[in-house]
């Protein structure tokens, strides 16, 4: 017995140390997207870690799998090649990590780029993000339909800052909603309670983050042909402000009434949208035969090719919260009937104009 137990002892005191990082799959680029992932546990704390091959994989390759990597909740991503990691490889890692919120390089060798998201995933509520993200979105319209009003004061170069600050926040949204998913108290803490609303709040935030990259493209336009746009006939360039005023305004509505649960007026989004797509592809065929010349056409049909998708972008978010008043988790929310206004003792703050909220008689 006395010696088993010395035996037991010396093959516990010799046991190797931990290693400094948890053996983690190795996953070759033709492999990556399978879910080939395992937990690990660094320095006491289990953390999700995804050790990445990227031996002869494109650098966009690698910047994509890092932003995918963020948004599925990895805490931890070993970047890792054979033979070492390429000074492009490298670059295209320090250009992605420097773009996402609470992501950053803690480690780096010739043979390994060692990252770690940092961000708490149940810090911010969810609404509050979404009125962040609307509030700059009908910042950068105003912008530029102050720039087709004349204002040659206006800060078209602001636009691209207030688009990367929109990206970061649809990643960080996405990244909580799918980590509320599997866990109730992140859920709980970012106020998406309902398995359903996830799905649906999900397919928001990226139709708010598309409908910041088609913002994106009329502000780019405006920046680099506005001499010429100014040009126009009066009464086109009119239209295009109308325009610009009213995606700002069906935006507000659109995010007003699913903050609010409003079915009705979610459902008047939607009439309306409908009602003013005919319209504006009439307005892009009469720009393209009035326009002072080819290339002020051109970007003026972007700009209206651009206004009419962030339309069609918005019914989706209004069916969302139409879909949601049906619901059986709205359902025992509300009691058996389908809301029709603000839902009574909700959390989440109306996102810019409370009257927009009202039931229509």
């Amino acid at each position: 017995m006395g010696s088993r137990g010395s035996a037991v002892s010396t093959a516990r005191r010799r046991r190797p140390a931990d290693p400094p990082f948890p053996k983690t799959p190795m996953i070759a680029p033709h492999d990556l997207g399978r879910g080939r992932l395992e937990e690990g546990i660094p320095n006491g704390r289990p953390q999700k870690v995804l050790r990445i091959d990227a031996s002869g994989a494109p650098p966009t390759l690698i910047g994509r799998l890092l932003v995918g990597s963020y948004i599925t909740g990895q805490d931890q991503v070993l970047v890792t090649a054979r033979g070492g990691l390429t000074n492009s490889q490298r670059k295209e890692v320090r250009r992605v990590v420097e773009r996402l919120l609470g992501m950053s390089v803690v480690g780096e060798s010739a043979a390994v780029v060692e990252v770690q998201n940092f961000i708490d995933p149940s810090k911010y509520e969810l609404p509050r993000l979404l009125h962040r993200v609307v509030e700059m979105l009908r910042e950068e319209l105003q912008i530029c339909r102050a720039a087709l009003g004349g204002d040659t004061a206006a800060p078209l170069g602001r636009i691209e800052g207030i688009e990367e600050e929109v990206d970061q926040l649809y990643l960080l949204m996405a990244r909580q909603l799918l980590l509320s998913s599997d866990n109730p108290q992140i859920a709980r803490d970012i106020d998406v309670v309902s398995h359903h609303y996830q799905i649906g709040s999900r397919l928001v935030v990226k139709v708010l983050e598309v409908t910041g990259d088609l913002i994106h493209g009329i502000g780019t336009d405006l920046e680099q042909n506005l001499p010429g746009l100014l040009r126009m006939p009066h009464p086109l360039t009119r239209e295009l402000v109308a325009r610009v005023r009213r995606l700002e305004d069906v935006l507000t509505r659109t995010m007003d009434a699913f903050a609010a649960l409003s079915v009705v007026e979610a459902n008047a989004t939607l009439n309306r949208i409908a009602e003013a797509l005919p319209k504006d592809t009439f307005l892009g065929q009469l720009i393209a035969r009035r326009a002072p010349d080819h290339r002020t056409a051109v970007a003026a049909q972007r700009i209206v090719c651009n206004l009419v998708m962030a339309l069609e972008m918005l019914v989706i978010a209004n069916e969302v919260t139409i879909n949601r008043c049906v619901e059986p988790e709205t359902v025992a929310l509300t009691g058996t009937r389908v809301p029709l206004g603000p839902r009574s003792g909700a959390r989440s703050p109306p996102l810019a104009h409370p009257t927009v909220l009202a039931p229509h008689a």
